[in-house]
């Protein structure tokens, strides 16, 4: 399996087995001409922009989505922690990815980001109404091998790893993941909010030790945050808190009397010193966390859930070091941010509608970010799948998506009346907006939205909920960065 050949150098005999890696790797473009290897996809049709010419607050808020308790069964609907959409028009199946990505080579690394897969193997009944959090396993799978076939090396999986931090489940998914690896892709993990407790921080890193913590070039002693290297990237894996402040059990770590999110100095310190040695060594740099950083519910401090304490400095300490691009999840939707020189790519709830999640192609000039959605039809098919909602996943998937608007207005209602005509209405305009989100014409029919007679009776009965605040805001800020951009280191 793949593993990450930089690591802090222990002894002189590293060395020289390094030194002598290092000549041959040079020495292997010269002798197979790897010129040769290069896809011929060149064309990009989203504009290239350098991260230093970014505006603020460009692209979409996300919807928050926090409500899973630690040790939900998480085997019905759920409004304030699902979104229901139809896929993307521009996201390619694992068939059309040949042509739409371009293929890894020497000089271009692909890099697959998924994020809160919530995977819950408690969840087996499947004899009443099915819902997608009761395929939370076969998601998981079909998520890597996914990834595998359109030719990712490397699986970034940023945080909410398991509904509720239960050794089991974590057991569960580190068995998926080792499948994943011997097949060749290699995984790296971070914890999100709902992976720790009862579990503490030092036995989430020995469970996934094999996942990115003991191949790690640098651990951060007061988190869970890490660092690895491949080739000349350096990704940091930030351990953004938000758990049960109990569980903090590492030697280090600050001891808290609040489940706030955040980073200590300690970790700030860390961080600054690693993004230092990059640019000595003229490494590029990636980071990525659960939390968010730049929607504006992550700065305010009564945003329960969503704060992050420090995430401004943080935030700040990236630009200062040119790190293009920041990663997160968290909200449960796809969502770009854009302010003071940094982008913020939130990947979307695994369990959620489209299935999706995210890819990045690396080269030397930049980044390319593109839209997946995961071909669960495929994998099914694929591994011998007999379960009949597996094969015909995307059908079924997208049938959904009008009885969930209405079963959305239904649950709200219950806090927010509406009147059966004004229902109608709501979840006809919440079946639209989610639909023109996800095929991404949102930004083009923003006033025909607007103007639908089911938009005030929709934001009625939404006030209170997630979707009171996130699904206006989407609107105001839908751009066309969802379907893909790209950014220059």
């Amino acid at each position: 399996m793949k593993r990450f050949p930089e690591k802090r150098i222990a002894d002189r005999t590293q060395l020289v087995a390094i030194c002598v890696l290092l000549l041959c790797c040079a020495l292997i473009p010269l002798l197979t001409g790897l010129d040769g290897n290069r896809s011929s996809v060149s064309a990009d049709p989203a504009p290239a922009v350098s991260a230093s010419a970014y505006t603020a607050a460009v692209s979409a808020s996300a919807v928050a989505t926090s409500a899973f308790s630690s040790d939900a069964a998480a085997s019905g609907f759920d409004p304030t922690t699902a979104m229901s959409d139809p896929a993307p028009a521009a996201a390619p199946s694992a068939a059309e990815s040949a042509t739409l990505l371009p293929s890894p080579t020497a000089e271009r690394l692909r890099i697959a980001v998924g994020s809160d897969l919530h995977l819950n193997p408690d969840n087996t009944d499947r004899s009443g109404e099915l819902s997608q959090v009761l395929y939370s396993p076969e998601l998981a799978e079909a998520l890597l091998w996914d990834a595998s076939q359109r030719g990712a090396e490397l699986m970034l999986l940023t945080g909410d790893l398991v509904n509720g931090g239960r050794e089991y489940r974590h057991r569960a998914l580190t068995e998926i993941l080792q499948r994943a690896e011997e097949d060749g892709l290699t995984v790296c993990v971070l914890p999100g909010n709902h992976d720790l407790d009862p579990i503490g921080q030092q036995e989430f890193a020995r469970l996934y030790a094999e996942f990115g913590y003991r191949e790690a070039y640098s651990r951060d002693t007061a988190s869970l945050s890490y660092c690895v290297r491949y080739r000349d990237l350096m990704i940091l894996m930030m351990d953004t808190g938000g758990y049960n402040h109990a569980v903090i059990d590492l030697p280090d770590a600050p001891r808290r009397e609040n489940n706030t999110a955040f980073f200590s100095e300690t970790t700030l310190r860390w961080t600054e010193a690693l993004l230092k040695e990059a640019a000595e060594n003229g490494l590029h740099v990636l980071c990525a966390g659960h939390y968010n950083l730049l929607p504006e519910i992550s700065r305010n401090p009564e945003g329960i859930g969503y704060y992050v304490e420090n995430g401004e400095r943080f935030a700040d300490l990236l630009r200062s070091y040119g790190v293009p691009l920041y990663l997160s999840g968290h909200m449960h939707t796809q969502a770009v941010y854009q302010e003071k020189g940094l982008t913020e790519l939130l990947t979307e709830y695994l369990l959620g509608y489209p299935t999706g999640y995210s890819m990045l192609d690396l080269t030397q000039d930049g980044l390319r970010f593109t839209p997946c959605r995961v071909d669960v039809d495929a994998w099914a098919a694929e591994t011998g799948q007999t379960d009949p909602v597996l094969l015909g996943f995307t059908e079924w998937q997208e049938g959904n998506l009008r009885s969930y608007s209405e079963e959305n207005i239904r649950y709200m209602t219950e806090r927010n009346p509406l009147n059966a005509k004004e229902k109608e209405l709501a979840a006809d305009f919440f079946y639209e907006a989610m639909k023109s989100f996800w095929d991404g014409s949102m930004h083009r029919r923003r006033a025909e939205l607007e103007a639908m007679p089911g938009y005030q009776p929709f934001f009625r009965c939404a006030e209170g909920y997630a979707y009171g605040w996130w699904l206006k805001d989407l609107i105001r800020t839908a751009s066309p960065l969802l379907g893909g951009f790209r950014l220059e280191w």
